[in-house]
């Protein structure tokens, strides 16, 4: 006993200054467990070398030197605080308690055969099982998490703040159980000792639990998955997979559409021309991260798992819009990635080649943001990210970092590589990362020459200042104290969204009244709170509620939804002012919300359309009860419109942008006028896409183009340059399934800058792709 306590005391102490592990919590658990199988495993093989030695007393023994390593995590809490101590118990009994008792029963069995050296033999079942189970899971399974005999398991993504808790972790802890069962049986009866049917019986019951495996949640399988979410649609290159009951034909055809655009523009950028080769991608899309972390493990990150034989994606629908381009350059990256692997070995190529690649959008440039984080010594501070940048390609020196800045900075590079020697040198260097031998220079000149290239930028833009005061600050998982802490608020709140999937109102009210009393001032519980009763017609209770809260608190949401009530109660100024207000608040960038806040204004003093754009109603609903007001106005017919739009009945919705004057009535600043005029076109030109219209819909990307040039707005130029393409395409179909032919030199250059990188990576909900 003295190895093993001397040995746990070393563990203990090598864990207790190290970030994340020093938290009584999965990691750390995971850690104890995988040294406690050697540990004790090994001193249980020493033990048993004594002919009277007790099973049960060399496990309880093994069990109570687990004490030694928790005590050091416990005390660890003084410097590393632990808000899940609860939790963090449960995986400690889950994970190395478990694991000692499978580690002794091995051992019992073993010392009972003819071995000469039988703590070799256990250490290498150690090994094949610790590394051959997630290849296994990984390798074979369209999954985010693996469970262990050994280590206990890994749960999901590191990306993903709040772990998902399988009921197939409890089975599969039951079935390590199972096999310690029938170690020690077959350890008893090669000692002469235990009924002979015990073994097989054992044996069987493990069989019956692997064929059971996927129902019981151990693995996910590929139809399991498919069956799960029950809805398919199928395109020239895409399988892709939905909730039946949440996707409306429609928004399958606008999901549809938005793969082959974003996957036909990945490919462009890499000027791979012909017809793409190989198997179909799946994409697999989740109502919400409950079914999400229950199907795979990955609750709200989004992963390519590239490993897998074939390529596919993983997503939440609500995130399709900002992720799917990043997952797809992922997909798209599978043939220069390293063999059996399909990526680079270093983090910080796969994720700055999918920033990189990603279409154009309006939010700032990675460029944007790595110059603005950077602020007044914009020398020195680029200088010491060229300096970091090897640092950021490390699987440690990416992980640990604040994953905003990670991700701005690798794309930030990337693309300069793309940009500055084009896409064949960027496919070389991906897999094993060899720049000398691809650029004919080190990494770190190629390094210098990015910080040079930024330095040479033009300045950026206010809402790259807004980004990064935002994003970059927020701390890693290995900063954060109590790492996985779900606050009550939180809980309640996400109990509520559960509520609210069932339509259970009066649940959702007293879960969103409860997280409201945990944390007064939690803007999103406000807002649910709001809306609902904004649903029910009790504008004045919403009043009562927003106006206690100061200004300085209430989002974006909040001023819009206050402005609502009020604009119902009759008081068209006050909601106008807090439409402005909210617009204020709002990102330069999100243009269609600060389009949408405009149209609020304009309909201020209609309560009759406020109403029914606050009912419960469906988009399309909305559309048709607007089309039966009067008066009408270009204002009623802009909202019609946009409820066409969200609806994804986009035939309907260009009809009515085409029937649509350019501006609005209302006496607004020219500024005002000009912005709302840039986002009809915008509105116009994608619902024109979408509808198959690609004559009207180049039209209107040209006309995008040009004022956004005009207005100065390079994003939404980079934006309106990529439809133009993509209308322009000789074998262009409806619903956006075409191919965007390949950019020419001059195209290339206009949507330099377009790269961005998206909410997804800036809120760290998007995966690396290696496992």
């Amino acid at each position: 006993m003295r190895r093993a306590l001397a040995a746990y005391l070393v563990l203990g102490l090598l864990l207790a200054p190290v970030p994340l592990l020093n938290v009584l919590q999965a990691e750390s658990a995971a850690v104890v467990a995988l040294g406690a199988f050697f540990i004790s495993g090994g001193a249980a093989i020493r033990a048993f070398e004594s002919d009277v030695a007790s099973f049960w007393g060399v496990l309880g023994r093994q069990e109570g030197a687990l004490l030694v390593p928790l005590g050091i995590l416990l005390l660890a809490s003084l410097w590393a605080p632990n808000c899940t101590l609860g939790q963090g118990l449960l995986f400690y009994a889950l994970f190395p308690g478990i694991t000692v008792v499978l580690a002794v029963a091995v051992a019992y069995a073993l010392q009972g055969l003819p071995l000469s050296r039988p703590g070799w033999v256990l250490g290498g079942i150690g090994v094949l099982v610790a590394v051959g189970g997630p290849l296994y899971d990984l390798g074979w399974h369209p999954q985010f998490y693996t469970y262990n005999h050994v280590f206990g398991g890994v749960l999901g993504p590191i990306y993903d703040d709040q772990l998902a808790v399988r009921p197939g972790l409890f089975a599969f802890r039951g079935l390590t159980l199972l096999w310690a069962l029938c170690a020690g049986l077959v350890g008893h009866r090669l000692r002469g000792r235990g009924p002979r049917w015990g073994v097989p019986v054992c044996a069987v019951a493990i069989g019956v639990v692997y064929l059971f495996s996927v129902p019981l949640g151990i693995n996910t399988s590929a139809a399991a998955l498919q069956d799960q979410l029950g809805g398919h649609t199928r395109t020239a290159h895409f399988d892709l997979y939905y909730d039946s009951t949440q996707v409306d034909a429609a928004a399958a055809a606008d999901l549809a559409a938005a793969h082959e655009a974003q996957y036909e523009w990945v490919r462009t950028q890499l000027e791979l021309g012909g017809s793409p080769s190989g198997p179909r991608i799946q994409s697999y899309l989740y109502p919400n991260p409950d079914v999400k972390g229950r199907l795979t493990g990955a609750r709200t990150t989004s992963v390519s798992p590239v490993w897998l034989s074939t390529p596919q994606v993983h997503l939440l629908r609500s995130r399709v819009e900002q992720s799917l381009g990043h997952e797809l350059a992922h997909v798209v990256s599978r043939p220069y990635g390293l063999p059996g692997l399909n990526a680079s070995w270093a983090p910080g190529l796969i994720e700055g080649w999918a920033v990189a690649l990603e279409p154009p959008s309006f939010a700032p440039s990675p460029d944007d943001l790595v110059r603005t984080a950077a602020q007044a010594d914009t020398s020195a501070t680029l200088a010491a990210e060229a300096e970091a940048i090897a640092t950021r390609l490390s699987p440690w020196g990416f992980w640990t970092g604040r994953g905003a800045v990670s991700y701005a900075t690798m794309g930030s590079f990337v693309g300069y590589l793309l940009d500055q020697y084009g896409p064949d040198q960027l496919k070389r260097v991906y897999g094993w990362g060899d720049f000398e031998s691809v650029y004919g220079q080190s990494l770190v000149a190629l390094a210098r020459e990015w910080a040079a290239h930024l330095r040479r930028g033009v300045t950026v833009s206010r809402d790259a200042h807004d980004v990064v005061t935002r994003r970059f600050a927020r701390p890693s998982l290995f900063e954060r104290d109590c790492p996985h802490h779900v606050p009550p608020a939180r809980r309640h709140y996400q109990a509520a969204e559960r509520a609210a999937r069932r339509r259970d109102t009066t649940e959702m009210t007293a879960h969103l009244t409860d997280a409201l009393a945990a944390a007064p001032r939690f803007a999103a519980a406000h807002e649910a709170l709001a809306r609902l009763r904004l649903t029910q017609g009790r504008a004045g209770a919403v009043r009562q509620q927003l106006d206690t809260l100061s200004a300085a608190a209430r989002t974006v949401g909040l001023q819009g939804a206050l402005g609502d009530a009020h604009a119902l109660l009759g008081d068209p100024g006050t909601a106008r002012s807090l439409y402005a207000t909210a617009r204020a608040q709002a990102p330069g960038f999100a243009h269609d919300l600060r389009a949408r806040l405009m149209l609020r204004a304009t309909t201020a003093q209609r309560s009759d359309i406020v109403q029914v754009l606050t009912s419960q109603d469906s988009a399309e609903a909305q559309a048709r009860r607007l089309a039966a007001l009067r008066p009408q106005g270009t204002a009623v017919r802009a909202w019609r419109a946009v409820r066409w739009m969200d609806a994804k009945r986009y035939g309907r919705a260009l009809a009515e942008w085409q029937r649509l004057d350019s501006s609005l009535p209302e006496d607004r600043p020219r500024g005002w006028q000009r912005a709302w005029a840039l986002q009809r076109t915008a509105w116009g030109a994608k619902a024109a896409l979408r509808a198959g219209s690609t004559a009207v819909a180049r039209r209107w990307a040209e006309r995008g183009l040009e004022q956004a040039r005009t207005l100065g707005d390079d994003r939404r130029a980079a934006v309106f340059a990529w439809w133009t393409r993509r209308a322009e395409a000789p074998d262009a179909v409806p619903l956006g399934n075409s191919s965007a032919g390949r950019l020419n030199h001059a195209s290339r250059l206009l949507v330099q800058g377009a790269r961005t990188t998206h909410e997804g990576p800036l809120s760290r909900q998007d995966a690396c792709t290696s496992p």
